[in-house]
């Protein structure tokens, strides 16, 4: 219903105000850009109508579904993503007093500092690599210690526990090692090994993925190994002329700057395909006119600024 995505939708308002959003899109929206909202790609109007319609067509549907990890009881447990977007539906002590979060990157510590802020007593975050190993930040992961989370480390799912269709914990098994000697990711366990861990709830943030469902088999889109949309380095245009894409549905999951540079990227690709010249391009450290050159010295600030 709103436009922004995930930095309207996934990201908590502790870590990114939504009037900030709001005020951003307002900026957009008196440019001229026209967003049409409530409107399902796929269903509502089909890639084929958009290329008939526009010279040309840029996607950036990013990776919103969830991976199926064929874990017992695994239909009982909650995706982080959808526990992000639904939040203010788990107010009022829905949340409970015991949840366990299992993932090791950012989406899985907004999802447990939201968890704690929602009023659950007890958060536990489990996940496959060691704490160095982690793909969140380290900053995250000791500002989800500063909240009150639990951190257990080196350890993977085994099953759900359940009784009488309800949640009642985990069972996690150690985990060695999370990738093989090429460097892949290849878990591997100790099965002799494992813990039970009581929950309420169960918030799964191991993962997400591209829905390309919108995509019908008459549309020929190159896709990469990874079922990402392929697309051309340089101008992120994909196999089929005119059309583009970029962020998280040609990468897999990123970070948000990461899609904002490849969004530029695109739009620099888009003006190049359509024949628009641009007023000005960086080279080096020289920036042709309007702009002739700027000074390094001149950034005072060196640190990011923190609240009291």
């Amino acid at each position: 219903p709103e436009a922004g995505g995930m930095l309207m939708y996934a990201i908590p308002a502790y870590r990114l105000p939504k009037d900030k959003v709001r005020a951003l899109i307002a900026q957009y929206r008196n440019m001229g850009v026209e967003f049409k909202t409530n409107t399902k790609v796929g269903t509502d109007i089909t890639p084929a109508d958009l290329e008939a319609q526009y010279d040309s067509v840029y996607y950036a549907t990013g990776t919103w579904k969830r991976p199926v990890l064929g874990l017992s009881g695994e239909e009982l447990t909650v995706f982080g993503l959808d526990f992000l977007v639904q939040v203010h539906d788990w107010m009022n002590g829905k949340v409970g007093e015991e949840v366990l979060v299992t993932g090791g990157g950012n989406v899985a510590m907004d999802v447990a500092m939201s968890a704690k802020r929602l009023g659950a007593k007890r958060v536990i975050l489990a996940c496959l690599e060691r704490e160095d190993e982690m793909p969140a930040g380290q900053e995250e992961v000791e500002r989800a210690k500063e909240e009150g989370i639990e951190i257990m480390p080196s350890w993977g799912l085994s099953r759900v526990l359940s009784e009488n269709g309800k949640v009642k914990g985990m069972e996690l098994k150690k985990c060695l090692s999370v990738t093989d000697e090429e460097g892949h990711f290849n878990p591997t366990y100790d099965e002799n090994e494992k813990i039970v861990v009581s929950a309420e709830n169960i918030l799964m943030a191991v993962g997400q993925q591209v829905d390309l469902s919108f995509l019908d088999e008459k549309y020929q889109l190159q896709l990469t190994g990874r079922g990402l949309i392929d697309v051309e380095e340089e101008t992120q245009m994909t196999s089929r002329e005119g059309v583009f894409a970029a962020g998280d549905v040609t990468t897999g999951p990123s970070t948000v700057i990461q899609c904002i540079a490849n969004g530029h990227r695109a739009a620099h690709g888009i003006n190049k395909y359509l024949g628009v010249t641009e007023p000005h391009t960086c080279v080096g450290k020289q920036i042709q006119l309007p702009f002739l050159t700027y000074d390094e010295q001149g950034i005072k600030e060196a640190a990011g600024l923190k609240l009291k």
